[in-house]
């Protein structure tokens, strides 16, 4: 048990790790472990067991236990890293019941993190490069290597991220502060927010509220829907995520009148998507002061042509969807080519991709976003 649990302190940790408290994240699942699970602690004392991220795991185990590594981005999500000085630190490790030294050696992204030959399939062992987090190598991959530029990647639920550059922005309009990577000695800094619940929004109309068969059908319903309507879904099943942070929040429908139909709330639906979207990004703008040029995005949902317009359209902003649905693999895999010489830097600019531009009026989507304003203000507790 963490022997000054009851003087954690909630800011300092934000402060030193740019993430609020959560059991989101590894330190407190790590901590319950040792607590909960008979001899654990016993264990971890004598210097037997690892904590780690997946990453760690599969380097280990690539490398038939030679590495125990990981690298910047990972490790700046476990809550036990310190984003100033680039360690673990020794304060929140004690403030969880950990030891930095059960805790992987940290390494470049990019850098050597051992030989593999995958258990025997190679007939020579070759390099591991490119470790990287989920949505971070999404980042990377969409070629967002510079100040200001953000991706949205659109899954069941969604990351938005912005390179915020070598140095960190600690934000104060409820999204987080993390890295990005480290890339030969030179770190990245971003602002993340995480949503709960976007495609799943799609996966709700069809498998609990039986409005649509199919994804498609959701397009095709939403460009029905009477263009006066302005229903609002707020998908606030398990609480809404950033930038406001109210785990009690209920999801709600909100403006209905007597002419909204099927066509209306499957739109609304959508429409919630693009709205939380534009939640975070507005929020990351406030914090580093500019508006971003263009929003980068991923994912299923990005094939809903509806859907992407809309995105366009709420934020008065250019929307690039690229032709590779799956960003978080290929932005590894650039990584790792880079690292090994095989790729050059123009390999982002290779990309096929489509682009969306606003094309409602100002006043309209002016008109839309505070009424989704409204809408949410009903739901929070």
């Amino acid at each position: 048990m963490p022997a000054d649990r009851k003087k954690i302190n909630p800011e300092k940790i934000r402060e030193k790790t740019g993430l609020v408290l959560s059991p989101y994240f590894p330190a407190s699942k790590f901590s319950w472990f040792l607590e909960y699970v008979k001899g654990l602690r016993e264990r971890a004392d004598q210097n037997e067991l690892c904590f780690g991220t997946i990453d760690s795991w599969l380097i280990y185990r690539l490398t038939n236990g030679k590495s125990y590594k990981t690298d910047y981005s990972n490790a700046s999500r476990t809550q036990l890293f310190n984003l100033t000085n680039l360690e673990w630190d020794e304060e929140l490790c004690s403030l969880f019941g950990m030891k930095r030294e059960w805790l992987a050696k940290v390494e470049d992204s990019n850098a050597n993190f051992g030989m593999t030959d995958l258990g025997g399939f190679l007939e020579r062992a070759i390099p591991i490069h490119g470790v990287l987090g989920d949505s971070h190598g999404a980042l990377f991959g969409q070629g967002c290597l510079e100040r200001g530029m953000t991706k949205a990647t659109y899954g069941t639920g969604s990351s938005i991220m912005m390179n915020i550059g070598e140095k960190p922005v600690f934000s104060t309009h409820g999204v987080v502060t993390s890295l990005a990577w480290r890339m030969n000695g030179k770190v990245n800094y971003i602002l993340e927010g995480n949503i709960n619940y976007t495609g799943a929004v799609i996966s709700w109309l069809k498998e609990n509220f039986r409005m649509i068969d199919s994804p498609v059908e959701a397009e095709e319903l939403a460009r029905m829907a009477d263009q006066q309507d302005m229903v609002y879904l707020v998908p606030a099943f398990t609480g809404l995520g950033a930038p406001y942070w109210d785990s009690q929040a209920t999801a709600g429908i909100t403006g209905m009148t007597r002419t909204t139909g099927k066509a209306e709330i499957v739109r609304a639906a959508l429409d919630c998507i693009a709205y939380q979207i534009t939640d975070v990004v507005k929020a990351m703008c406030e914090d580093v002061g500019n508006p971003i040029k263009e929003l980068r995005v991923d994912g299923g949902p990005t094939r809903n042509e509806y859907l992407m317009q809309f995105q366009s359209d709420i934020m008065e902003t250019p929307v690039r969807v690229p032709e590779i649905e799956e960003l978080s693999g290929t932005g590894a895999a650039y990584m790792t080519g880079l690292a090994m010489g095989i790729y050059q830097n123009n390999i982002f600019k290779k990309m096929k991709t489509r682009q969306y531009t606003p094309e409602m009026e100002k006043a309209i989507s002016a008109r839309k976003y505070q009424g989704w304003k409204t809408a949410v203000k009903r739901t929070l507790s």
